[in-house]
C-alpha cells in the first residue's frame, strides 16, 4: 500500500499537514501515483513530502541510476543493498556544494541507493520505470529500500495560493522489455527537444586550461581551417575574461577583446563560441566587491558558497536571482556577446547555483527552470551548451546539454574517488554518464559527452583508453569536442579524427551487462565496451 507523508511550514514550525490547512487527494491506477493539495482559507507554504511506493526491486537487479546533475556521476550497474555518501574530507574543498546535498536533506538516507527523477531496472523478466512527471516544479529522489521506493520530493518553499488545486506530485510506472525504450518514452513526456543536428568542435580548455591569450587562439584557428577536418564550433572556454563575473573585462592577453576573435572563426567557416558562468562571481572579483548585495545569502545573512575552485582563488559565491540589477547586468553580458561580440554559441557553465537558492517562495526546481528560462531568452537564437545543471531543469531550453563529468588526460582521479565525490573530474566517470543518460539525447537536447581527448603527448591515457573514450562520444553524442593541438597527431591519429564526421547520437535500443563488459544494441549495430575503475578499452 502507497504511504505519504506531507509537511507545511506554519508561522516559522514545520507541522504534518492536517485538513484545516488543505485537503489532499491522492490516486494510483497501477500506471502511476499522483498527489494533489487544496489550501484552505489561508496560503500554504509546503516543506517536504516523502512517498513510499511498493515496488518489486531488488539488489542485483541492473539498473539506470542518475546523479542530479550534468557532473554528477551516472551509471548503468547492478543495484547494490547501500551506497556510500560524500567522504567528510569532501566538504573542506566544497565538494558538497555541486552536487544534491542540500536537497531535503533532513529527509533522505544518504546510505540509500539512489536516483534523480527517474528509475529504471532491467531483468529476465523485463524492464520497469519510475519517473517524475513534474521535475521543474520539484526536484524527485529515488531511493530504494527493501520491497518500496521511498521517494523524496523536494517541495520546500513552495506556495500555493488558498482554494486553488495544485498536482505537487506525479509518479509515472511503465513497464516495457528493455529499459533504454522505457527511459525515451518517459522523457518525451516531459519535455520536447529542440531541433539540435549533429556538430563538432574545437575548444580550448583541455588543450590551454585557462591559460589562454588571443595569439594563440589566433593560431588555433589557423590550424584548424587548414586541417580539411569539418570543425563547426569554435569555442573559447575560461580565461578569457578578467574574473569570473566581471564579463564584460577581458584578461591582459586580450587586449581587443574576443569580438576579433569570433570574427576570425566566422571567416574560417565556423561557428565562433564562448563560455560563460552567469550565476556565479570568484570572491575577488569586481563585482563581488563593488556589488556585494548581488550574492546570495543565507538565512544568517552569510554569502552562499557555490565551491571551491584553485583557479578562481578559492571560494566562488552564487548570485541572487531574485536581485533586478544581477538579471538586468546578465542579460546585458549575453547579448553584448552575442550582438556586439559577434558570438552565437554558448557554454554556460556551472549553472545549479541558481539551485542553491533555498529561500521561501519557491522550489530550488522551479528556481532553476526560471534560470534557464531566461538564459534562454537572453541568448534568443543562439546555440545554447548547458553544462553544471540539474538535467531536467535544461529539458528543451537548451540546444545542447552535457551529460557527464569533466574528461581529464587520464582515466580516473583515484583521490576524489577514493573521497567518493560523484562530481569529480573523471574520464571513466563520464563515459559511464554518456552510457546512463543515452536516453535524453533527442528527447530533451543533443547529448555533448566531453571532448575526446587523442592527444598522445602530455596524457596519461592509454591507445585503447583514447579510442574507447572516442568510440562512446562520437556513438552517443549529438556535439562532439576535440581539444587538441591537432597538427602535434601522429599519422593514425589524424587519420582517426578526419574520419569523425559524427551522424548524431545513435539510439541505444537494448542495455544489457555481463562480465563488467557493457553490450548495447543501437539503430547502427552492436557495441562492447568494458570501462573499468583502472581502464577501459572496446571489446565488440
Amino acid at each position: 500500500m502507497t504511504e505519504w507523508r506531507l509537511a507545511v511550514r506554519r508561522r516559522g514550525t514545520v507541522v504534518p499537514v492536517n485538513a484545516t490547512d488543505a485537503t489532499v487527494t491522492t490516486g494510483d491506477d497501477g500506471s502511476g501515483f499522483w498527489l494533489d493539495v487544496t489550501p484552505g482559507a489561508s496560503e500554504l507554504e509546503l516543506d517536504h513530502l516523502v512517498i513510499r511506493l511498493p515496488a518489486a526491486v531488488a539488489p542485483g537487479e541492473l539498473a539506470w541510476l542518475s546523479g542530479y546533475q550534468t557532473w554528477s556521476e551516472s551509471q548503468v550497474r547492478p543495484l547494490r543493498a547501500a551506497r556510500r555518501p560524500l567522504h567528510p574530507v569532501g566538504r573542506l574543498f566544497k565538494f558538497d556544494r555541486y552536487g544534491d546535498a542540500a536537497i531535503a536533506t533532513g529527509q533522505r538516507d544518504p546510505r540509500a541507493e539512489c536516483s534523480h527523477e527517474v528509475l529504471a531496472v532491467q531483468n529476465t523478466d523485463g524492464a520497469q520505470l519510475w519517473g517524475s512527471r513534474l521535475g521543474f516544479d520539484a526536484y524527485t529522489i529515488i531511493e530504494v529500500g527493501r520491497g518500496e521506493l521511498r521517494i523524496v520530493v523536494d517541495v520546500a518553499g513552495r506556495r500555493l495560493e488558498p482554494g486553488r488545486t495544485v498536482r505537487v506530485a506525479w509518479i509515472d510506472h511503465r513497464e516495457g522489455e528493455h529499459a533504454p525504450e522505457l527511459l525515451r518514452a518517459w522523457a518525451a513526456s516531459i519535455a520536447t527537444a529542440r531541433p539540435a543536428g549533429p556538430v563538432t568542435g574545437w575548444t580550448s580548455w583541455y588543450r590551454y586550461y585557462n591559460d589562454i591569450d588571443a595569439p594563440r587562439l589566433t593560431g588555433e584557428i589557423d590550424v584548424l581551417a587548414a586541417s580539411g577536418v569539418r570543425f563547426d564550433v569554435f569555442q573559447i572556454d575560461d580565461g578569457w575574461q578578467a574574473r569570473v563575473g566581471d564579463w564584460t573585462t577581458f584578461a591582459p592577453g586580450f587586449p581587443d577583446g574576443v569580438a576579433p576573435l569570433a570574427a576570425s572563426a566566422r571567416r574560417a567557416g565556423m561557428r565562433p563560441g564562448l563560455w560563460l558562468a552567469p550565476f556565479v562571481a570568484a570572491r575577488d572579483s569586481d563585482l563581488a566587491e563593488q556589488h556585494p548585495d548581488w550574492l546570495l545569502r543565507d538565512d544568517r545573512g552569510h554569502r552562499v558558497p557555490a565551491g571551491w575552485n584553485p583557479g578562481w582563488k578559492g571560494t566562488f559565491h552564487a548570485l541572487d536571482l531574485e536581485h533586478p540589477e544581477v538579471l538586468e547586468y546578465l542579460a546585458g553580458v549575453i547579448r553584448t556577446a552575442r550582438d556586439v561580440w559577434g558570438f552565437d554559441f554558448f557554454k554556460l557553465d556551472f549553472l545549479y547555483a541558481a539551485a542553491l537558492d533555498g529561500r521561501p517562495g519557491a522550489t530550488r526546481a522551479q528556481r532553476m527552470r526560471r534560470a534557464v528560462t531566461l538564459l534562454r531568452e537572453w541568448c534568443g537564437d543562439a546555440v545554447m551548451l548547458g553544462c553544471g545543471v540539474p538535467l531536467v531543469s535544461a529539458a528543451g531550453l537548451v540546444d545542447y546539454c552535457r551529460v557527464g563529468a569533466d574528461v581529464a588526460a587520464r582515466w580516473e582521479d583515484p583521490v576524489q574517488r577514493a573521497l567518493r565525490y560523484p562530481e569529480r573530474i573523471s574520464t571513466v566517470s563520464s563515459m559511464r554518464s554518456s552510457l546512463a543518460r543515452a536516453w535524453m539525447d533527442g528527447t530533451w537536447f543533443g547529448n555533448d559527452p566531453d571532448v575526446v581527448i587523442l592527444r598522445t603527448d602530455d596524457t596519461r591515457l592509454t591507445d585503447a583508453e583514447r579510442r574507447a573514450l572516442f568510440t562512446v562520444n562520437t556513438t552517443l553524442g549529438s556535439l562532439v569536442f576535440v581539444s587538441d593541438d591537432i597538427a602535434g597527431y601522429d599519422d593514425a591519429t589524424t587519420a582517426l579524427l578526419a574520419g569523425w564526421d559524427p551522424p548524431g547520437a545513435a539510439v541505444v535500443r537494448q542495455h544489457c551487462r555481463a562480465g563488467g563488459v557493457d553490450h548495447l544494441v543501437t539503430d547502427r549495430g552492436a557495441l562492447g565496451l568494458a570501462l573499468g575503475d583502472g581502464t577501459g578499452r572496446v571489446v565488440g
